[in-house]
């Protein structure tokens, strides 16, 4: 079998961070003797890596998509390309429309695969359209692409024009991935055929993310022996809720002086989150690490004794998976995905998104109660080889495309 993955961004080689989630799938589809062609939209050299086809943009300037742009600007530009997607946005999602095409035609692959309904699957669909060859289309939903939060600017929903080709490249998809009920749920409310929609859940590697790895290491390099460590690793921005985890810093210091909180990641929250640390007195109590390397992030995951996950909004949180599959009780909001990887008082704890003296609370539990939280910790790494392991994802879908083709 021969998958076309449309995938902007998908990482060349395992050190990489953002969207590794892309490359530890494609790799094991690999595995299990698909053969993969990866199309990006990146300028780049082609090439195999890891037995996986990659397939980078040659250029940005394309006199072809710039012609058909020059044709589409002599007449009046409907309400679909107005406002956020000008003439710009336009080029771009032709550009990498063109590429998909031209993968396609010369590839001739069983599935086409687009991770994200946008831009992915818009091009994916373009490709398809304007292609001689038409294989069964996969959208993989991945959270930004189907689930809003107003109050963060979170979901390219939010925008009239991109909830409209959201709703044309899933109702003319084959078969619609989502990896929680959440976005299951909401992909069936603008799908005329929901039977086209399968739940899915997200998977992590329970072999990299395991129990017994050394988190001594993590301990040494910052000086915490003897220290309860929280530990979160997000996106700095609003629809994660890191503000909310540092505002529980106060009320869990206030009874324990052994609290030290590590968080990962960087973003455009970054200096807020600092100073907010500071204005509230608990900095020297907080460890901003910046970006944490795939090789190092589970063994921090193994130092911390709670992760904590605040967002306002989840689709289907790898945080969650990697710290259950690594031993760890987690403390998590109830929105989203999280319940789907969360049970209340069994392998963590749920608390309403925006309230930090919950999260407080539930931190000293877990501090002053440690066989609890041990216990806990041995049920999320169960739940995480039964359910969260991403083998079971990669048979699913596999599974899913023979379905497919027969």
């Amino acid at each position: 079998m021969r998958v076309v993955v449309v995938s902007a961004s998908a990482p060349k080689t395992p050190s990489e961070i953002r969207f590794s989630f892309v490359y530890d799938e494609v790799t094991r589809l690999a595995k299990h003797g698909i053969e993969v062609h990866v199309v990006r939209n990146e300028v780049g050299s082609s090439g195999i890596f890891n037995g996986i086809y990659f397939y980078d943009l040659p250029t940005r300037i394309d006199l072809t998509v710039l012609t058909q742009l020059s044709q589409l600007a002599k007449y009046p530009l409907p309400s679909l390309i107005r406002g956020p997607r000008g003439l710009l946005s336009l080029y771009g999602e032709l550009l990498y429309a063109n590429q998909v095409r031209k993968i396609l035609q010369n590839t001739k692959p069983d599935i086409l695969h687009a991770h994200f309904a946008y831009a992915e699957g818009w091009a994916a669909y373009l490709a398809k359209t304007s292609s001689s060859h038409k294989p069964p289309l996969v959208v993989t939903l991945h959270g930004y692409d189907i689930q809003t939060e107003p109050t963060c600017n979170y979901g390219i929903r939010l925008y009239r024009q991109y909830d409209a080709l959201v709703k044309k490249v899933l109702n003319n998809a084959d078969a619609i991935i989502a990896p929680s009920t959440a976005m299951y749920r909401e992909a069936q409310k603008i799908v005329k055929n929901s039977d086209k929609v399968h739940l899915i859940y997200n998977g992590v590697d329970t072999n990299r993310f395991h129990p017994s790895l050394d988190g001594k290491k993590i301990r040494d390099q910052y000086d915490l022996h003897d220290k309860f460590i929280i530990f979160t690793a997000r996106n700095h921005r609003c629809v994660y809720g890191l503000e909310y985890l540092i505002r529980s810093a106060p009320i869990v210091l206030k009874k324990r002086s052994d609290v030290v909180y590590i968080i990962g990641g960087d973003g455009p929250l970054r200096p807020h989150l600092t100073n907010l640390a500071k204005t509230l007195g608990v900095e020297k109590h907080i460890i901003f690490t910046g970006y944490i390397s795939r090789d190092q992030i589970p063994h921090y995951y193994v130092a911390s004794d709670v992760v904590v996950v605040p967002s306002l909004l989840e689709g289907m949180s790898l945080t969650i998976a990697e710290a259950m599959a690594t031993g760890k009780p987690v403390i998590a909001t109830k929105v989203g995905g999280n319940v789907d990887q969360i049970i209340d008082e069994y392998n963590g704890f749920l608390v309403p998104p925006r309230d930090p003296e919950a999260i407080a609370r539930k931190i000293l539990e877990l501090l002053e109660n440690p066989e609890k939280a041990k216990e806990m910790g041995k049920k999320a790494r169960q739940l995480a080889e039964e359910k969260f392991d991403i083998e079971i994802r990669v048979k699913k879908i596999v599974t899913l495309y023979k379905e497919l083709l027969h």
